[in-house]
């Protein structure tokens, strides 16, 4: 067959089954078999593709057809403007998520020549972490998960990206009792588990096959949120800045445990999709020349 019949096919069979994107799909995965950009697949499509290249798409195929995602089967994922090693061991970055680094950049923005102390609770990938590293040159960066495996991916995306050095990994569990200093982080982010319990179920097939630690927020979404939270108010200094992602539907009632627990000037930010996705807030005392303004949520 040619590259144009074999990628008609694939397609069409991804999309029977029920798989999304599916044209899109069997390009990308068409064209790691032959080694080119996407857009080169459309201007090979009139050769012949040779039995392994066959067998090759094919095996790919079958993996996207039992819904494996695709940052599984190529074993990356983008972030940002760099890239991350992907699989089972955490959950794959999301557009959001880089809404949320973002986010967390920008609240710090003017003290980007300081050597800040950074917190990325929860870091799975460490796409925050790395992507904080990145873009504060001077900063320290503590990156903490429960998961043993994905600290291991963490570290290698850190090192790959050459902030390795500066990208500490560590052991930690959100409800564990409290451990280390009060007062030394200048930022804390998280994007923790927020999923209720019962919506677990009716999710894509592709996101059951991600780790439920990093997806199962509880019977309400919020119990690792507002550990997250409980933690950040211990850490941070009264500069600090607490950025989080949260769920569909979260908004006010994270805005209340952000308040409760010591935290002013809550903004909650709409992700691509017009739907509140970012809390940001200062811990009290914060000195407002400091960090940029912010404001409650209505």
């Amino acid at each position: 067959m040619t590259v144009g019949e074999r990628l008609h096919g694939a397609a069409a069979e991804l999309k029977r089954r029920g798989v999304p994107e599916a044209q899109a799909n069997a390009e990308i995965l068409l064209a790691r078999v032959l080694g080119v950009g996407r857009n080169e697949v459309f201007l090979r499509r009139g050769r012949e593709l040779s039995p392994r290249e066959s067998a090759a798409f094919s095996r790919l195929i079958r993996r996207r057809l039992r819904r494996i995602p695709m940052a599984h089967i190529l074993g990356v994922q983008a972030f940002l403007d760099f890239e991350l090693a992907a699989g089972p061991q955490a959950l794959i970055p999301r557009p959001e998520t880089e809404e949320l680094a973002a986010a967390a950049m920008d609240a710090l923005r003017q003290r980007r020549e300081e050597p800040l102390r950074l917190w990325d609770l929860g870091t799975g990938t460490g796409c925050l972490a790395v992507a904080l590293a990145r873009f504060f040159p001077k900063a320290s960066v503590l990156a903490t998960d429960k998961s043993p495996a994905a600290l291991g991916l963490a570290r290698r995306n850190a090192r790959a990206n050459g902030v390795g050095a500066r990208v500490h990994l560590r052991r930690d569990d959100f409800f564990a009792p409290r451990r280390g200093p009060r007062a030394w982080a200048d930022l804390a982010v998280s994007n923790p588990p927020y999923i209720p319990s019962g919506s677990m179920p009716r999710l894509m097939p592709e996101v059951l096959r991600e780790p439920r630690l990093a997806l199962d927020g509880g019977k309400t979404g919020l119990d690792a949120l507002a550990a997250v939270i409980e933690r950040a108010a211990e850490a941070l200094r009264p500069a600090g800045v607490a950025a989080l992602e949260f769920g569909r539907g979260q908004a006010r009632r994270v805005s209340a445990l952000l308040l409760r627990r010591g935290f002013e000037r809550v903004r909650i930010l709409k992700d691509a999709q017009g739907l509140q996705r970012i809390a940001l807030a200062a811990k009290s005392g914060a000195n407002p020349a400091r960090c940029r303004p912010l404001r409650v949520a209505r």
